[in-house]
C-alpha cells in the first residue's frame, strides 16, 4: 500500500522546539518537543545561543519522524514559523559571532526613544505600521553599533530566529512578510522593507534578506540536516511564518470577525483585515499574514502565561500549573478586591512602555496564595481585555473568540475570557496550532492544498463545547475592570523614578 503524503511542521519558540507531523486532513500523527533556557547575562537582557534552536529543531525532527516509524519518504514538505522580533547576526561565513538577541531584551529602550523622537509618531506609523519596543531588530541594531562596534563591522547578515533556521536547514537566506513585519524595518502595507527607515538610520539594505511569499519553497533539505534526523536529502522547506501568524492559521483565523486569544508564555488577540489598517496612536500591532493580500492587527500582553510560571516558580514550588489554576476556582470572581497587574518584563499594549513593573494592589489580611493565583489568572486576562477593546474602536468585527495556547488546557483560563470578554469562547481540535500552522504552509507550497483557505477547510474542526458568559462573573468583573485601567496611569510615574 502506498505511503500517503505527510507534512511536517517546526515551531521554534522562546522556551522549546516543537516539531509536528500530520495528514493533509490535520490529523497528527506525531508531537516531539524541546526545551531549552533564556541566557540573562545582565538584567533585563534576553538572549539564545541559535544552534541550541538548531540542535532542538535537529532532535525534535528526529523524535517526531522515528517515535511512530513514520517512513522518511513521506514527508513532502517542511514548514517552519517562529518567535518574532528577534535578531541573528552572521557574519560572511555565515556564522554567529554572538547569540540572538530576542523580543523579551529591554537593553535598547534608549535606542527606541532616540527613534521616536527622530522621526515621530506620525512617520513611524506611516511607515511600519507600529508601535516600536525594546527587543525588535531596529533599536537591537543600533544598540550593537553602538555599544558592539566589532560586532556589527562584521555582521554581514541580520535574520529572524526562524529564517536562521530554515537558512541553517537549506542554505539559503530569505524572509517572509508575517514575520519581517515585527523588525520596524519593515513596511506592511506594501509588504517590503522600509526605505524610509533605513535612510533615516543609515542601514545598509544588504544587511536584510530578501522577501517571499509565506507559502513559497526556499530550499531543498541539506544533507547536514537529514543525516541527523533520518529526513530525506531534498524536501521542500518553504517560507513560512511568524509564531502568530501560523497559529492563526492552525486555528482557521484567517478572514475578519474570527479573532484568536492566545495565552502562553505571552499572550496575544489575533484579528484578520483585509486591509492595512493601523492604529494611529500605535498601541497595537499590524502585521502582515500568512495570506497574500491579508493583514491583521495584534495585541500583545508580555508576561500572561509567564506571571503564572513566575508566582509557581517563586511562591509554589512543588505545585504545577494544573494544580495552581484548581486552587483558584476556590477563589470568587475578582479575588476579593485583589489585582494583579501582569508588568514583568514591561508592558506592549496598550501601553508600550518598557520600565512599567507588576505588582498586587489591593492586599489584605484576608487574602491568602490562592487569591494570589486567581488575581494573576485575572490579571492577565484584564491586560487582553484592554487590547479587544482597541480593536473594537477601531470597528473590527468580532463575532467569534478562538481560545489558543496552553491556557487552554484548564476550563478556568477559558471561563475568565468568557467572562471578562463578555463572549463566548470556542475552540478548534488542532493540536500545537502554530507547528499545524507551519506544516500548512508547505502544503500550499507543494500543491497538497490550492490555497490556505482550502487547507483551513481540511485541517480546522470547531469543537462542540462552547464557554459561555456566566452573568455574576460578568458583572463583577464589569464592576472591577475600570479600577484595573486605572493602576497603569496612577502608577506610571512611579515607575519611572526606578
Amino acid at each position: 500500500m502506498t505511503q500517503p503524503p505527510l507534512l511536517m511542521g517546526i515551531d521554534l519558540g522562546t522556551s522549546s522546539v516543537k516539531t509536528v507531523i500530520i495528514s493533509p486532513d490535520g490529523y497528527v500523527h506525531s508531537i516531539a518537543t524541546c526545551e531549552y533556557s533564556v541566557i540573562t547575562p545582565q538584567p533585563g537582557w534576553a538572549e539564545q545561543n541559535p544552534e541550541i534552536w538548531f540542535n532542538a529543531a535537529a532532535q525534535t525532527a528526529w523524535q517526531a519522524l522515528h517515535k511512530t516509524g513514520i517512513p522518511a519518504e513521506a514527508i513532502v514538505g517542511i514548514g517552519l514559523c517562529g518567535l518574532m522580533h528577534g535578531t541573528v547576526f552572521l557574519n560572511k561565513q555565515g556564522s554567529t559571532p554572538r547569540p540572538a538577541i530576542i523580543w523579551a531584551d529591554q537593553r535598547s529602550f534608549l535606542q527606541v526613544e532616540r527613534i521616536i523622537q527622530t522621526i515621530g509618531i506620525e512617520k513611524l506609523g506611516e511607515w511600519t505600521g507600529n508601535p516600536l519596543a525594546t527587543g525588535f531588530m531596529l533599536p537591537t541594531w543600533l544598540w550593537i553599533k553602538e555599544n558592539e562596534p566589532e560586532i556589527a563591522q562584521t555582521t554581514a547578515q541580520l535574520l529572524l530566529p526562524k529564517d536562521y533556521l530554515r537558512y541553517r536547514l537549506t542554505g539559503n537566506y530569505g524572509s517572509e512578510p508575517s514575520d519581517a513585519a515585527s523588525t520596524s524595518l519593515f513596511n506592511p502595507a506594501q509588504r517590503k522593507w522600509s526605505n524610509e527607515i533605513l535612510q533615516s538610520f543609515k542601514i545598509d539594505p544588504v544587511l536584510l534578506p530578501p522577501i517571499h511569499p509565506s507559502a513559497e519553497v526556499a530550499g531543498e533539505l541539506t544533507q547536514d540536516f537529514a543525516s541527523i534526523t533520518g529526513l530525506k536529502v531534498g524536501i521542500p522547506v518553504v517560507y513560512g511564518g511568524s509564531d502568530q501568524a501560523c497559529q492563526a492559521l492552525g486555528h482557521g483565523v484567517i478572514e475578519p470577525g474570527v479573532i484568536s486569544c492566545t495565552i502562553g508564555t505571552g499572550g496575544q488577540l489575533f484579528a484578520p483585515t483585509l486591509t492595512p489598517t493601523y492604529d494611529t496612536q500605535l498601541r497595537l500591532h499590524m502585521f502582515c499574514h500568512v495570506l497574500p493580500g491579508h493583514w491583521h492587527l495584534e495585541a500583545a500582553t508580555l508576561s500572561a502565561g509567564l506571571s503564572l510560571k513566575w508566582l509557581r516558580d517563586h511562591i509554589f514550588e512543588r505545585r504545577n500549573y494544573q494544580q495552581l489554576a484548581d486552587l483558584a476556582v476556590l477563589i470568587p470572581p475578582g479575588s476579593e478586591g485583589l489585582y494583579f497587574i501582569p508588568y514583568l518584563v514591561g508592558e506592549r499594549t496598550p501601553h508600550m512602555d518598557p520600565q512599567a513593573k507588576a505588582g498586587f494592589l489591593g492586599l489584605t489580611l484576608r487574602h491568602e496564595r490562592s487569591h494570589l493565583v486567581r488575581a494573576v489568572m485575572e490579571g492577565v486576562v484584564y491586560s487582553l481585555k484592554q487590547g479587544l477593546d482597541l480593536m473594537l474602536s477601531m470597528g473590527i468585527p468580532v463575532d467569534r473568540v478562538i481560545a489558543s495556547g496552553g491556557a487552554t488546557a484548564h476550563p478556568l483560563w477559558l471561563q475568565l475570557q468568557a467572562d471578562i470578554f463578555d463572549r463566548p469562547i470556542y475552540r478548534t481540535t488542532t493540536l500545537e496550532a502554530a507547528a499545524v500552522g507551519a506544516a500548512m504552509l508547505a502544503g500550499v507550497a507543494v500543491g497538497i492544498y490550492p490555497d490556505a483557505q482550502s487547507a483551513c477547510r481540511e485541517v480546522v474542526k470547531i469543537q462542540d463545547q462552547v464557554v459561555t458568559t456566566i452573568q455574576q462573573n460578568r458583572d463583577r468583573y464589569a464592576e472591577m475592570y475600570p479600577t484595573y485601567c486605572q493602576i497603569y496611569p496612577t502608577m506610571r510615574k512611579i515607575f519611572h523614578l526606578q
